[in-house]
This record gives structure tokens, sequence and C-alpha cells, in this order.
């Protein structure tokens, strides 16, 4: 007979930890009832489990015991553990400045990279996370990368009377000081956003699943249309929207018909001549963080480089150019 309790405490205790080493912990049971349990458990979110794997097994381990992941390190393959290293060593790391190995290793070590997309001056970059480095203090780290150095202030310089005279002023107490020349600070301006761009924005967004294509017809953008005309041509159902930019950047949630039934994906539609590896790298992000397949429709080419990243690193996304 299997306590579940016990098994709980023992993942709390001893996780990450597979089905085999929890049977000889507990003593009883087989691997396929406890694999059962496990999977009980994780559909209560009382444990987690791991991408990666022991021999051939998954890791168990509770909300809390992230910090002991570590120790799994030494199951990565030679190149993924010299990222994890790596990652661990630098906190952050900006995914278009690494090598091709690397950032495939990043995104096949998830237990330990976490992605964040920033915007930058207008363009979206991927940085890489340490997983046990809070949103917070990455964010900071970025932004000392990214935001421009200020120019100190020079202090002013008291000397003795012995300075030249033309360039001194004298106190009645006989103390003289040069009065150095300020160095010019020029102001960096913060990109303001109008209230009005903010409204359209938030009208931009639709939040109501199974949208009629009555509805989305009134849409005035003529990127939208062109990728809504499409998606009806290809019985291939809207279900949510968001025009990240009029004319030509459009996030969508899709489901698309199929042999064994409707399959939900998410979709980045692009206006541009050239797709290059970012906007593949960007997109693939996005479809993990939504735990769906990815569709990029596009109306330019793929640059060599982003053909090689779809073949290599972006296995199952699918590509459109209309």
């Amino acid at each position: 007979m299997v306590n579940r309790d016990e098994i709980l405490r023992v993942v709390q205790a001893k996780g990450p930890i597979i089905p085999n080493e929890l049977k000889k912990e507990i003593k009883a049971g087989d691997t396929i009832i406890l694999g059962a349990i496990l999977s009980e458990f994780k559909a209560y979110g009382k444990i987690n489990i791991t991408h990666t794997k022991v021999g051939s097994s998954p890791a168990y381990y509770t909300p809390g015991t992230e910090a002991r992941l570590e120790r799994l390190i030494k199951y990565l393959n030679e190149k993924e553990r010299r990222t994890a290293e790596f990652l661990r060593q630098k906190k952050i790391l900006k995914d278009s400045e690494q090598s091709p190995l690397v950032r495939v290793s990043l995104r096949n070590i998830r237990d330990f990279a976490k992605p964040l997309e920033v915007n930058v001056k207008g363009q979206k970059e991927i940085y890489w996370k340490w997983y046990m480095l809070s949103t917070k203090e990455a964010q900071e780290m970025i932004l000392k990368q990214v935001k421009p150095e200020k120019i100190p202030e020079e202090k002013p310089i008291s000397v003795q009377k012995s300075v030249p005279e033309p360039i001194l002023k004298v106190t009645p107490k006989q103390e003289v000081k040069i009065e150095p020349k300020k160095p010019e600070i020029i102001p960096v301006p913060k990109p303001e956003i109008k209230p009005e761009v903010k409204k359209e924005v938030k009208q931009e967004i639709q939040q109501e699943l199974g949208i009629l294509f009555e509805e989305l017809e009134r849409e005035k953008d003529p990127f939208f249309k062109k990728v809504w005309g499409y998606c009806k041509s290809n019985d291939i159902q809207i279900i949510e929207y968001k025009i990240i930019r009029k004319k030509s950047d459009i996030e969508l949630t899709l489901t698309v018909p199929s042999r064994i039934g409707n399959q939900e994906y998410y979709c980045k539609a692009k206006k541009k001549k050239k797709i290059n590896d970012g906007d593949l790298s960007s997109a693939y992000v996005h479809g993990q963080a939504n735990k769906l397949p990815v569709i990029y429709i596009t109306t330019g080419d793929m640059t060599k480089k982003a053909k090689e990243m779809l073949v290599k690193d972006f296995k199952g996304m699918t590509i459109k150019k209309i």
C-alpha cells in the first residue's frame, strides 16, 4: 500500500527525484503507480516536473525547492552544461550576442534559462536570465546595459593664491578659488506616450473568444485585412488578436483545422521585406511561453541565417508568406 503523504514528504525533502529513487526511499509500490501518483500531484500543483531528464525520466520537486535543481546540471550534455555554467556566471545573456551553438543550448535548458523580451529603442530583444535570478534583478541588470551613463559633474577646486591672477577670484579672506567650466550635459529625452496612443492600443486588443468574421471585417487596418483574408480562405479561425504596430505587426491566437481535429496556434504576422533570425526567435519564445506551436505569417522572405535557424532551432514552426 502506497502512502501518498509519504510520497509528497519524500519529494519535498529529496527532490528533484525520479520515480526509481522514490521507490527506494519509500520501499513500496512500483514505478508505474508512483508515476501516476506524481502526475496527479502535478495536476493539482503540489509538485513540479523538470525538463531535464535523469536517464530517460524527468525529475519531480516541490515548489520552493527550485534552488536544488542545480544538481541536475550534471545530467545535461556537454554543450548544454557549458551554457548553463556560463549563464549562471553571467546571470544575464543577450540572445543576439551569443553564438548559434549557445543560442540553441539556451532554448534547450529550460529549467535554468528563462527568456525575457525587452523593447530597446523600438526593437525587441531577447534576453536570458539565470532561473534563480528574480525578474526585478534581471530588469535592473538589463537596464544598466542599455541605459547611457551620465557625465559626472565636476566640483570646484580650491587652491592657494599662487595660481595665475587672470583666472582667479580673490575673496576678502584672501582665499582664492578656480571656477571651472561645468561640463555640458546633454539630457536624453524620455519617450512620451500620448494618452490618445494608449487609448488606441487599448481599443485594438480583442479579448472576446470566437470573434465573428463580421466583427473582424470592420477592422480598418489594411495589413490585418490581408491576414484575415488568408485565414478566412484557409478555414482558420481567429480566436483573438492584438495589433502591435498598425499596418505591419500583429499577434494572434488561431484555431487551425487538421485531420485529428482543430489545433490552437500562436501566430505572429509581420509586414517586412526580410525576416531575420531575431524575428523567428521572438515568435518562438512567445509560443513557448503560451505552450503553443507557432505560425509565422509574413509578406517578406527569410534571410539565409533565419532559414538555417528554422531548420536547426525552431522545429515545428510554420512559415507562411502572403
